[in-house]
């Protein structure tokens, strides 16, 4: 019988007491931590006189379209169990301690106030000042809140989804597997540098569709420039912690 890995027991793959920051990379551990976020998302959905929806969110369109509030509330279900299987096998695995979610939302909160001070610091040394709104420049709305927790989690999971993990994952992947050998990493940096600021663009223009706010060069910027510290975040510590940190971030820019 070969000895057992470093870091856990022969059998368990090495991951037996894995640590927090090894265990919150695991894409596998970043889809289960991350569900209650879009539960709290699909729960704000619901609420009489909802002001909540994230125009990243096809899939609830869909589901509503096709399945109404019935398929809409069916599909949580399925969510929830499956999220509490998942979680329930990670933790018995020694992949994931329930204690991680203190910790993921530290990091979430420390990752949030280095982008609402650091990046508002960086476009006043630019030359530009808050627009309208709060004192970090941005825009938000009176709401409640269950509605700013809502709306946060559906920005949170959506958004890092589709701009980070779909539009900075994707093309970094793609290009890891087209281009290999010698001179590959310099094509995939590239690429990579290139994802991260097509995706930040996409990011800070997507807060404009619906009318809701008008375009300045204020907010743009600060968006974009905040798309690239998610994408940075993400790149280095996943999905779940960029995800969280967009979470917190929202939450308090709503509500402080």
């Amino acid at each position: 019988m070969g000895k057992p890995r470093a870091g856990g027991k022969a059998g368990t793959g090495g991951v037996k007491g894995r640590g927090y920051f090894a265990a919150t990379r695991d894409p596998l551990v970043s889809l289960a931590v991350t569900l209650p976020l879009l539960l709290l998302y699909n729960a704000g959905l619901l609420m009489p006189g909802n002001t909540t929806w994230n125009a990243t969110d096809l899939l609830t369109r869909v589901v509503l379209h096709f399945f109404g509030v019935a398929g809409f509330l069916a599909v949580n279900g399925a969510i929830v169990l499956g999220s509490v299987i998942l979680i329930a096998v990670l933790v018995r695995r020694g992949q994931f301690r329930p204690g991680h979610w203190a910790l993921l939302c530290v990091e979430g909160v420390a990752w949030g106030l280095l982008i609402g001070f650091g990046v508002t610091h960086l476009m006043r040394e630019a030359g530009l000042g808050p627009g309208a709104g709060t004192g970090l420049g941005v825009v938000v709305r009176e709401v409640s809140v269950v509605q700013a927790l809502s709306s946060s989690a559906g920005a949170g999971y959506w958004e890092e989804l589709v701009f980070r993990l779909g539009l900075v994952g994707g093309p970094i992947a793609a290009a890891g597997r087209l281009w290999q050998g010698k001179g590959a990493g310099f094509k995939q940096a590239l690429v990579a540098a290139g994802a991260i600021v097509v995706s930040s663009v996409l990011f800070s223009l997507a807060h404009y569709v619906g009318g809701l706010e008008s375009p300045d060069a204020f907010t743009f910027w600060y968006r974009a420039i905040s798309g690239c510290v998610f994408a940075t975040i993400f790149l280095v510590r996943g999905f779940a912690v960029a995800a969280y940190s967009h979470f917190l971030y929202d939450v308090w820019v709503m509500l402080v």
